[in-house]
């Protein structure tokens, strides 16, 4: 049987637990950079340098967090809960950013945010029936598709004149394919959970 005092060490946060949920979140802060950096800088290397500085920073957390948490078991239901946060608000930003530029066309920002408001509303639907809500392969094709794409349309103004600007409409619409497919992957499977089976 445990002691008081060993239940109340338990209950404490491990040490670096807050530094990895500084570095999840960091990744908002970070695309707020990329998108003032895209928007305001003007000289056009220097906004690329920096722009994808900051770009790199947002996926290299995203990559490495999980890791972490789970390599010196810092895992808890607030970092699973922050790491899909930070990276929606993150990536819709850093989309919403491309968009505004034009290197993207608006609707793939439009569309991560309806997929985003779909996929929470099945989890609710999963969790209310004692159903999985992790992430799913489509999830995380989805999220690997947004994050080369970001790379891609960030240099798209290098390319288009080599290989056509058909290829700007062509990225856009893979990354929208792949967001609304995890998007179905997520309301199918909430649906068949329910009592309004299909």
């Amino acid at each position: 049987m445990k002691s008081v005092e060993e239940k109340a060490e338990e209950k404490k946060p491990k040490r670096g637990y807050f530094l990895l949920q500084l570095m999840t979140l960091g990744r908002i802060p970070a695309a707020v950079f990329f998108l003032a950096v895209l928007i305001f800088v003007q000289d056009k290397t220097s906004n690329l340098v920096i722009a994808l500085f900051f770009l790199l920073i947002i996926e290299l957390t995203d990559l490495f967090d999980g890791k972490i948490a789970r390599r010196f078991g810092l895992v808890s239901e607030w970092g699973a809960a922050f790491d899909p946060f930070a990276d929606s608000v993150s990536r819709l930003i850093v989309y919403w950013a491309l968009a505004s530029k034009g290197l993207v066309i608006f609707l793939v920002p439009l569309t991560m945010a309806l997929r985003d408001i779909t996929v929470a509303y099945s989890r609710i639907i999963l969790a209310q029936n004692n159903r999985s809500v992790s992430a799913k392969k489509s999830g995380k094709l989805k999220a690997s598709v947004q994050a080369i794409g970001s790379y891609l349309a960030l240099f798209g103004p290098y390319y288009w004149e080599y290989i056509g600007r058909w290829s700007f409409h062509a990225l856009s619409w893979i990354i929208i394919t792949a967001t609304t497919l995890s998007a179905i992957a997520y309301v199918k499977d909430a649906l068949s959970s329910s009592r309004w089976k299909v």
